[in-house]
């Protein structure tokens, strides 16, 4: 017998998606306005409201996430699909968090469904390296190189076991979305109505040329383009970057529109506090040590690109004009 209270925390895991199958979905226009909401609080606030845990609920909330998924399938769009994938891990991170002390054995089910299997050792915990690589989320704090590794097993502590759940969720949800299938007319209307509230982003007019920006600043650009979740790190090189090419604030806030979980008010707020504490452009070394570094460039900073790169090259070729015209 199935687990309600665990399937509605966790939708997504196996077996929630055999209580559903076993069950079936009604598609009552009841149902479909709360999956709809559901879906929409994910775009627009980048969370989703936790409902009560009484029996009926945890039934609703089960149904409502699959559902959610035919209205993300329906309306089919990429930005959509990183958000609600965003919006839907960190709801599933705060229950792990709290079913951590009450039902520690959720989280092993979640793991398992994962299959990921850690191993108590004392106050932490260990899995595989290839484990750790597939789900760890994109941070310095995780590259492997800063981590605690022996016997082929990398050591987490309590809150990092976790965090990598959470990721895997995220993930998990970025490569089954779009599910492919026929859906009804209803759900069709739902997808169109949650396409025509999505931001409409606005192409930024960048005053450097970009083909005058190091390989990883437009690496980051061309992630935020395609609305990948860039991490903290990231964000903060590639904010100090723009400020350093002369944007103002209300061009990089703008770009960052496009990250599954911008948030304006956040997001503004960090570029400025960047702008008044001045900070300095990482070099290139921490960059890579970041893992964000692409090419070596051999300009020691990414702001030293255009002068290190396309200043010798200009150099080079007045030293062959005046050669020419000796």
């Amino acid at each position: 017998m199935a687990d309600l209270l665990f399937c509605s925390h966790y939708p997504f895991s196996k077996q929630a998606k055999e209580y559903v199958s076993s069950s079936g979905i009604e598609l009552t226009s009841g149902r479909l306005d709360k999956a709809e909401e559901r879906v929409r609080s994910a775009l627009l606030e980048g969370k989703i409201r936790r409902t009560a845990e009484i029996q009926s609920a945890q039934e609703e909330e089960i149904v409502s996430y699959a559902i959610c998924r035919m209205i993300v399938s329906a309306a089919n769009n990429r930005y959509l699909i990183n958000r609600y994938a965003v919006a839907e891990a960190k709801r599933a991170g705060e229950l792990l968090s709290s079913d951590e002390a009450a039902r520690p054995d959720y989280i092993d089910e979640m793991a398992n469904d994962f299959g990921i299997k850690f191993a108590k050792e004392g106050p932490l915990f260990s899995l595989p390296i290839a484990l750790y690589l597939k789900f760890t989320p994109r941070s310095v704090d995780y590259k492997l190189s800063n981590r605690d590794v022996k016997d082929g097993k990398v050591k987490v502590k309590r809150h990092e076991r976790l965090r990598i759940l959470e990721e895997a969720v995220k993930k998990k949800m970025e490569s089954e979305l779009p599910i492919r299938a026929q859906f009804s007319d209803e759900v069709k209307a739902a997808g169109a109505r949650i396409l025509a509230i999505l931001p409409k982003l606005e192409v930024v007019a960048i005053k450097v040329g970009q083909e005058d920006y190091p390989p990883c600043i437009r690496k980051l650009l061309e992630e935020l383009a395609l609305n990948i979740n860039l991490p903290h790190t990231a964000r903060v090189s590639l904010g100090i970057y723009l400020i350093k090419a002369g944007l103002k604030d209300e061009e990089i806030v703008s770009l960052f529109r496009s990250a599954p979980d911008f948030s304006e008010k956040t997001t503004r707020y960090q570029v400025e506090y960047l702008r008044n504490k001045n900070y300095s452009m990482p070099s290139c070394t921490t960059m890579d040590s970041y893992g964000i570094c692409v090419a070596e460039c051999r300009c020691g900073n990414p702001v030293n690109f255009k002068q290190a790169i396309h200043g010798a090259r200009l150099k080079r070729e007045a030293e062959r004009e005046v050669g020419a015209n000796g």
